[in-house]
């Protein structure tokens, strides 16, 4: 027995000699064979321009340095991967009956440059030859119980879409991948686009049908976990349910900063860079997404659920979430095929005061409000379903303070129609306020708008072109008080959307400087002019404070009734006459 002893300590002795003899020996004279065979691979250019040699070990490691690996002919980069080292780790005794057990991978230093062509072609596919798909019913290609361990580490990788120009970068401090039962656990560390990145999973399957358990990706700070599940064995399908406590997408939105815009004004405001509603096609998905709260600089939507399915190209997604505690719908529809995107969102007495604050607009207006929308529009880009959008918008205010700073911003003849005779910084009682536009080729015509103030009702009718991107709207003061007739000039807003400017309409004040208010009754109640709102209990458009601002928006919505004209300077006895009838008109339309 202790010869038997011996002798096996002898030879792996000697099997250690061995190898350990191979890894002084330069096998750099073989690389211009392994680069000829991979030119006749993958009609690419392979260099080593390093050491190329044996790692000791019981399993060999061949080790080559300084390589890199060409790009495809189209490719904007003339390599596709440099590396400082790679290091496959080969079983021997396979390889004397010609097969390749590949234990082992490692790559250091490397520089990873992934991209595609304007038709989606990408440059990781080598020649003409395009792979059999796996029919249904088959396994569907290799099991990843038998794939081989994967250390990489001080990777750089981009990603170039070819049809867009925009480029991702990433940097991994680690990625490894290690068998576990029937398949691997993976795990990737690093940053993308400059944001933390981890990633870990359970990962089992086969090329035909993969799924990921225990998933974990956390991403700036912010956690997403769940499981996923992908079968390509007929048309592709991902399943799946994700939940997160808290997610943060102010680092990838650029949100909390200030209420500064990242557009330049004036400029556009629907980007004309083409959506991927041809992904829809690509594959069937049936996801959930439950989220405890989702953070945008200071705004927190909570309990998030979000079902996602996509079939036959078409999607649906019906959000639901709260704000501050208010219920929030927000359904979105997608058809990939027709180029179509539909949205019906709507929320009941929410607080916009806060949610203008929270966005960083203004902090200058405390009102809650009921709004609604249903719109459609169809393109491949924002600004193309912009320019096509149909449907309805409806937005109730109910009662709350305004600043006059909001409308200063504009103009100071805005400031003078909405509150008059305050100055800069003064808060106006806000009593209620409305609108209602029908869109039609993406031109929005106002139906009703109107904004009721402690002194006056202001009434408004014109367009807004999302296609052009332009606004044109003309605001028609209403005073209660006879004193203040002499402020009652007509407005108009126009421009661009995101710099419109405001100022005296010379037309309205060449005629007449005051308009009358008919004293007809609102028919139909408020629903009548905003179809989409809830008039039940505990809703804005329900609560009777909008009643005036909504029988003098569809008396306006009908023309006007009766203009005083031939005013002069001075406000004379012709004035004080119009005065009186809008003060009986007023009343008449409080019913006191």
């Amino acid at each position: 027995m202790k010869k038997l002893l011996r002798f096996i300590v002898v030879v792996a002795l000697l099997l250690a000699g061995a190898l350990y003899a191979l890894t002084v020996v330069d096998l750099g004279r073989f690389a211009p064979q392994i680069e000829a065979a991979a030119k006749d691979a993958t009609g690419r250019t392979l260099k080593i321009e390093g050491g190329l040699h044996i790692g000791f070990s019981l399993v060999p490691t061949v080790v080559a340095e300084k390589v890199s690996f060409g790009n495809a002919d189209w490719g904007t980069r003339p390599q596709m991967l440099t590396a400082d080292e790679l290091g496959l780790q080969l079983a021997l005794l396979p390889l004397f009956s010609g097969n390749v057990d590949l234990r082992e991978v490692k790559l250091s230093g490397a520089d990873i440059y992934l991209e595609t062509d304007r038709r989606g072609r990408g440059n990781w596919e080598f020649g003409d030859a395009q792979a059999a798909p796996a029919s249904a019913g088959e396994g569907g290609g290799m099991s990843l119980a038998g794939i081989p361990r994967v250390a990489l580490s001080a990777i750089k990788i981009a990603y170039r879409d070819g049809a867009t120009g925009q480029v991702t970068e990433a940097t991994l401090d680690e990625v490894t991948v290690q068998p576990k039962g029937a398949g691997v656990h993976a795990v990737v560390g690093g940053k993308v686009n400059g944001s933390a990145v981890a990633f870990s999973a359970d990962v089992s399957g086969d090329a035909a049908r993969m799924a990921l358990d225990n998933a974990s990706l956390d991403v700036a700070g912010t956690s997403v976990g769940g499981d996923l599940a992908l079968d390509l064995s007929g048309r592709p399908k991902l399943t799946g349910a994700l939940s997160s406590p808290k997610f943060d997408v102010t680092p990838f939105l650029g949100g909390g900063g200030g209420g500064t815009s990242s557009k330049k004004e004036g400029g556009p405001v629907f980007s004309r860079d083409p959506l991927p509603l041809d992904a829809l096609e690509a594959l069937d998905a049936d996801l959930t997404f439950a989220l405890g709260a989702l953070h945008y600089g200071k705004l927190v939507l909570a309990d998030i659920k979000l079902p996602v399915k996509i079939a036959n190209g078409k999607l649906s997604a019906p959000l639901t979430a709260a704000y501050r505690d208010t219920p929030l719908k927000l359904s979105l529809s997608a058809d990939g095929k027709a180029k179509s995107v539909s949205v019906d969102a709507g929320a009941t007495n929410f607080d916009l005061g806060r949610l203008l604050a929270d966005l960083d607009l203004t902090d200058m207006l405390t009102a809650r409000a009921d709004f609604g929308a249903k719109l459609s529009g169809r393109g491949n880009s924002l600004h193309a379903i912009a320019a096509s959008l149909g449907g309805q918008t409806n937005l109730a205010v109910g009662a709350g303070t305004i600043n006059s700073r909001a409308l200063a911003i504009v103009s100071d003849d805005l400031v003078n129609v909405l509150a008059p005779g305050g100055k800069t910084g003064d808060r106006a009682k806000l009593v209620c306020a409305i609108s209602a536009f029908d869109f039609a080729g993406g031109v929005g015509t106002s139906k009703a708008l109107a904004l009721e103030t402690d002194t006056l009702i202001t009434t408004g009718s014109g367009t807004v072109d999302l296609g052009r991107e332009r606004l044109d709207l003309l605001f028609k003061p209403k005073p209660k008080q006879a004193s203040l007739l002499s402020l009652a000039f007509p407005v108009r807003l126009s421009g661009p959307l995101n710099a419109p400017s405001a100022g005296l309409d010379r037309a309205g004040a060449a005629t007449g400087i005051a308009t009358a208010v008919g004293g007809a009754a609102l028919t139909g109640g408020v629903g009548a002019l905003l179809p989409l709102m809830s008039t039940g209990a505990g809703s804005v458009a329900g609560g009777g404070e909008c009643g005036a601002a909504a029988a003098a928006a569809q008396e306006e919505s009908r023309g006007v009734t009766g203009t005083v004209k031939d005013v002069g300077g001075a406000i004379g006895g012709a004035a004080e006459d119009a005065a009186k009838g809008i003060g009986g008109a007023v009343r008449g339309i409080f019913g006191r």
